[in-house]
């Protein structure tokens, strides 16, 4: 049992890198790893897997044979330590059932858990692009076919400062998830990702919520068209055509 507590005390870092090395790989296999990184980091994620992959191989090699040679040259010591009281041993075991613990967490975590994209409530504590996004350039409407914009598009142009009267004759064609608050505001919303969902921003257009599909809740995908209109000090997208839909492939704004 000491020696079992010993091995997982030393060997939980390379457990979790085992783990992650393997959850890394099945994501990239199963083609979810975009729900994590941006699609233009996945070969670049993937060949570092692999490399990481091959240097863990030998890292337990290493340890393997290392750990072999220190027991023989050890095993006269091992009379000493059956001296020592059990309350001692106990104390030793905590660290070990902590890093089991761990482990335990973390292959339960990345390697049964299915894989998800980021979720409503998550968004639901977020604020909008209300400032046109940061770096993020409205689009011009002139001359430019609205129905194409994304959520992002129009997150921008309503975050400076936009209203319906400057939006008459402007349809809105969106994709994106339901953020129903306790206000009884209702938005539709979508994350971009620059680099990994660590980074993640929500851009979000508010919807008048009488003209989404009945029942739908947070974190359903709906497609909206319909226009804009002012109401209540905000200006709201409209529905005239609004329907549930599958989350799409490609959840996130690129």
């Amino acid at each position: 049992m000491r020696r079992l507590s010993g091995l997982v005390s030393r060997q939980g870092g390379m457990l979790l890198c085992g783990i992650g090395l393997v959850a890394t790989l099945a994501l990239a296999a199963a083609g979810d790893l975009t729900l994590y990184i941006h699609p233009r980091y996945v070969v670049f994620t993937v060949v570092l897997t692999l490399v990481g992959a091959v240097l863990f191989a030998l890292a337990v090699w290493f340890a393997a044979t290392g750990a072999a040679d220190a027991h023989e040259g050890h095993d006269h010591h091992d009379h000493d330590h059956d001296h020592e009281g059990g309350r001692a041993r106990r104390w030793r075991a905590i660290p070990a059932v902590g890093t089991a613990a761990l482990v335990l967490v973390a292959a339960l975590a990345l390697l049964v858990a299915p894989p998800a994209t980021l979720s409503a409530e998550r968004a639901l504590t977020s604020t909008a692009a209300a400032d046109g996004g940061g770096d993020v350039l409205a689009p011009v409407l002139v001359g430019s076919d609205p129905t194409r914009f994304s959520i992002r598009d129009w997150a921008t142009i309503l975050g400076t400062g936009s209203t319906a009267n400057d939006l008459v004759g402007q349809r809105a064609d969106v994709t994106g998830i339901v953020l129903l608050d306790g206000a009884g505001t209702a938005r539709i919303g979508r994350y971009a990702v620059t680099c990994c969902t660590v980074d993640a921003q929500l851009f979000a257009v508010p919807v008048d919520r009488a003209t989404l599909p009945a029942g739908v809740e947070s974190g359903d995908w709906v497609r909206v068209t319909g226009t804009f209109a002012d109401g209540e000090g905000a200006t709201r997208l409209v529905a005239d055509s609004a329907e549930e839909v599958p989350e799409p492939d490609d959840p996130y704004i690129s």
